[in-house]
């Protein structure tokens, strides 16, 4: 869930170390994302995460790096300019709405004292941040809005900060006991206070709560929440709350509300990263593989013309044999097929436009034409199918993306298959590349294993195994290379375990007894000249596998 009005209010309770602490770095990861580097007397060193997104939007002390965009943002930029340096003075949230100012003073080019606000708003599609100055007037924002007809405001530089209209319910950390006891449903709470969501609301009040005692389990809980007491959970399905809730014995404890949210968002926030940055990739691929598949489909619709050039040849060859009238006009004409035992009269349709000598040259026309589209499709079909495999793999590589190496290792080698234009800027050259880092598991037995990414990491793995390790590969599909480092045949579970790694990252992953082909990795060899991670084998035995779900969190190496 995103964070609501209430968390919020919560997690400044947990910020109050900022105060004072000063901006060392700024960093915006990406579009929806803001990384506040600080240290003081009272946090010490520490990032402030600020995030609009609709569905993950949040703020809140993070430990997680963040990584640089190649290109710093215009609002990145003009962050680094009026932040850096300057010190964290308050922070402010509007009643429990989902609105936060963040004063910072500091000084600016002529060393004069200098004061601005981030007013950072975590209102789902509506989300923004915006950087004020002194007098309200808005510096720049995150997301810009101009006039139009669905425009509640505008959120353009140079205009005056407009604040969102307060909402017009009670704030349930000033009610009373008797005034909580009214709300008797989570619908009426979340309808009836400022800053609960739907989900908060249902662990405030869960059916298993007796009704004459809601309005004290509020009144305590909302009372231990305004003087800081905080308990953070995270709640499976749900996400982090800063209080117990009751009858939920799956609820995890956290030892701060800022650690539960990291561990809830991190994988979404990755999940969002790489669908934006490999989106392009994405639409690249996706229509080179169905004019693939278009062509395939076309191909074999070729192969099975032979029957028609059989019919267009034999009809041609009867109209030359032809002794009767041969004028024009005629739409039919009848013929002896002496090619059948015994010779059998045959009605050969005809172009009235042309005599019997056309219409002959033109059924031996169309012949030519089937029977050259044939040999072109039998001569093509086999490398359209090696293509379409190639690019499914590449689709199935973008999906296994963890960061933004990954994406850039497989945009390099689409521009070397020439899928996308070389960049027109000139440059100092290409980047030497980096050393793959496949992606690492250790078996239940101990055993190494490894599992590419991309074509780039499968060639590697293949390259550089050594020759009796055992590789493995879905079969006949589009999947990862994977290598179990062992030396000669593994224990039964290391090879199941393998095999299930390789079914988990293939184009089956979703299928039930995947077949996996096994080998030694000296009976596997690159053709030379075939496309990355294209390879041939021999020797090879199968094992069937299903995937399972939880096998990569298993077999992730201890730290």
């Amino acid at each position: 869930m995103a964070m609501d009005g209430l968390s919020l209010f919560a997690m400044l309770q947990e910020a109050k170390g900022l105060l004072g602490a000063r901006v060392d770095k700024v960093q915006q990861p990406d579009k929806d994302t803001l990384v506040l580097s600080c240290h003081g007397s009272e946090c010490g060193r520490v990032r402030l995460l600020i995030n609009i997104h609709n569905e993950n939007g949040r703020l809140a002390l993070t430990r997680d790096t963040a990584e640089n965009p190649a290109v710093a943002p215009a609002f990145c930029m003009l962050l680094r300019k009026r932040l850096i340096g300057s010190r964290i003075t308050a922070m402010e949230q509007s009643g429990l709405d989902r609105v936060v100012s963040i004063r910072f003073s500091g000084r600016d080019e002529l060393m004069d004292e200098s004061t601005c606000s981030l007013v950072v708003e975590l209102m789902g599609k509506h989300g923004n941040a915006f950087l004020l100055d002194e007098e309200g007037v808005i510096l720049d924002c995150l997301r810009h809005i101009g006039i139009g007809a669905e425009a509640l405001r505008v959120c353009l530089p140079n205009v005056k900060y407009e604040a969102l209209p307060p909402q017009q319910k009670a704030n349930p950390l000033t009610l009373s006991e008797q005034e909580l006891s009214a709300f008797d449903t989570p619908r009426a709470l979340m309808n009836g206070c400022m800053g609960v969501s739907r989900q908060t609301a249902g662990l405030l009040l869960p059916e298993e709560l007796e009704s004459s005692q809601r309005g004290s389990y509020l009144y305590e809980t909302f009372q231990r929440l305004s003087r800081g007491e905080l308990s953070p959970h995270l709640v499976p399905g749900v996400g982090p709350v800063p209080f117990l809730p009751l009858f939920r014995e799956d609820a995890l404890p956290y030892p701060s509300l800022s650690a539960a949210f990291d561990d809830w968002y991190r994988q979404r926030d990755v999940h969002i990263r790489m669908s934006r940055e490999t989106g392009a990739l994405r639409s690249t691929l996706e229509r080179a593989l169905k004019r693939c598949e278009n062509k395939i489909g076309a191909f074999t619709g070729d192969l099975q013309s032979q029957e028609e050039e059989d019919r267009l040849r034999l009809w041609g060859e009867l109209l030359l044999s032809y002794q009767g009238p041969r004028r024009k006009g005629a739409d039919t004409v009848a013929v002896l097929n002496y090619y059948a035992d015994p010779p059998e009269p045959v009605a050969v349709t005809l172009d009235p436009a042309l005599d019997i000598a056309q219409n002959a040259a033109r059924y031996f026309k169309r012949y030519r034409k089937l029977k050259a589209a044939r040999a072109y499709a039998q001569q093509n079909l086999g490398q359209l199918k090696q293509e379409q495999l190639y690019l499914e793999s590449q689709l199935l590589a973008l999906s296994n993306c963890e960061n933004s190496e990954d994406i850039s290792a497989i945009h390099q080698e689409l521009i070397r298959e020439k899928y996308i234009k070389p960049p027109t800027s000139k440059g100092n050259g290409a980047k030497k590349s980096a050393v793959p880092h496949p992606l690492h598991f250790v078996s239940s037995a101990g055993v190494d294993i490894y599992v590419g990414k991309n074509n780039l990491q499968n060639d590697y793995l293949t390259k550089t195994a050594p020759p009796d390790a055992l590789w493995l590969h879905v079969k006949d599909a589009a999947g990862s290379h994977v290598i179990i480092d062992c030396r000669g045949m593994p224990d039964e579970k290391t090879l199941l375990e393998g095999a299930m790694l390789a079914a988990r990252f293939s184009s089956l992953r979703g299928s039930d007894h995947v077949p996996v082909d096994y080998v030694p990795r000296r009976y596997v060899k690159k053709p030379s000249g075939s496309k990355p991670g294209f390879v041939i084998f021999t020797n090879q035995r199968t094992i069937l596998v299903t995937p399972d779900g939880d096998i990569t969190q298993r077999l992730l190496p201890k730290e």
